[in-house]
């Protein structure tokens, strides 16, 4: 009968916190383009503007962003020194990637861009040239566990086992106050 009672309190501990909503500030420390291996298609020019570090600036797309491609998400958290592997490490189609994951959580907030909004819009990717000014990271959908402190998070664009270009953001997570 205890075992029962156990069993049941954690599994609704476990719901309580699993559907919390948590708030979290976001700070950009850096932003950092990667090269394709022979020819970048996917260009990011972006910097960090003031106090707040909000996003600044354009990402070019040579080339359509179409399902021959495959996205490689990977996250990393600055723990004890070192970078050691996240929780979220992800290879998919760009439309996956974009429903699934951009759009719920790392969706970009901008007072001025023309970025893709759904992802509907974003499968495909169209070719061109994209703008953001002041954007942050919405944070609404994230779930109450995540690894505060500095984390980085790498984009990799692949086609035929080769990159042709990424991106790779470190950010400090914090607790927002209330």
């Amino acid at each position: 009968m205890t075992l029962w009672w156990i069993l049941g309190f954690l599994i609704l501990w476990t719901v309580s916190v699993g559907s919390r909503k948590s708030n979290y500030e976001v700070r950009f420390e850096s932003i950092d383009p990667i090269e394709g291996n022979t020819k970048t298609l996917f260009i990011y020019q972006l910097r960090l503007l003031g106090r707040e570090r909000k996003i600044n600036g354009t990402v070019t797309m040579l080339e359509d962003l179409d399902e021959t491609y495959e996205i490689l998400f990977e996250s990393h958290a600055f723990k004890n020194g070192f970078w050691v592997k996240g929780i979220v490490n992800v290879k998919s189609k760009p439309c996956e990637f974009f429903d699934r994951y951009y759009i719920s959580y790392f969706r970009v907030l901008s007072t001025e861009s023309n970025l893709p909004t759904t992802g509907a819009e974003m499968c495909p990717f169209r070719k061109g040239e994209y703008f953001v000014k002041d954007g942050v990271v919405s944070t609404d959908d994230w779930p109450p566990i995540v690894f505060k402190g500095l984390n980085r998070f790498t984009v990799l664009y692949m086609k035929n086992g080769k990159i042709w270009g990424g991106v790779e953001l470190t950010v400090s997570i914090a607790e927002a106050d209330e």
